[in-house]
């Protein structure tokens, strides 16, 4: 390890460099103030933690919110449908238990299922033509 007298000049020296540094920094913050002032007058636009651009003014200095767009839903999977058909069979099959049970009990049905895709019930059956080629089922060589 170090001797005291080299860990105090060690940590002086640091001490120094740290307080030649701290009127720059207090500059080059001033700095950045002043800049984020020119952007907001000149355009609305204030330099935030988000950069440049992220935080859009009206003329009263309000901020402007993004509408976000909508997107189309996504196509129901395999599990989704699954759920949707067995759910209600489910339900009027047991309607003293809880909806939490209910949806354990698809979930048992689903692992066993022959549309789950990773079940034993599903490995019996041919590849659908769009998996054929696929390597996501791991039967594909590998490519080295």
């Amino acid at each position: 390890g170090l001797t005291p007298a080299r860990q105090r000049r060690r940590t002086t020296g640091t001490n120094m460099e740290m307080s030649k540094l701290a009127p720059a920094f207090a500059k080059l913050a001033e700095a950045a103030q002043e800049i984020s002032e020119i952007f907001a007058a000149a355009g609305g636009v204030t330099l935030g933690k988000r950069g440049p651009g992220a935080l859009l003014l009206d003329a009263d200095g309000k901020p402007i919110k993004k509408k976000k767009e909508k997107r189309a839903p996504r196509a129901p999977t395999k599990f989704n449908e699954f759920m949707r058909t067995n759910l209600a069979q489910v339900k009027s099959d047991n309607p003293d238990k809880s909806p939490k049970e209910h949806f354990a009990l698809c979930a048992m049905r689903w692992a066993t299922a022959p549309e789950n895709p990773k079940s034993s019930a599903a490995a019996a059956l041919p590849p659908a033509k769009s998996e054929k080629g696929s390597l996501k089922s791991g039967k594909g060589k590998s490519k080295k």
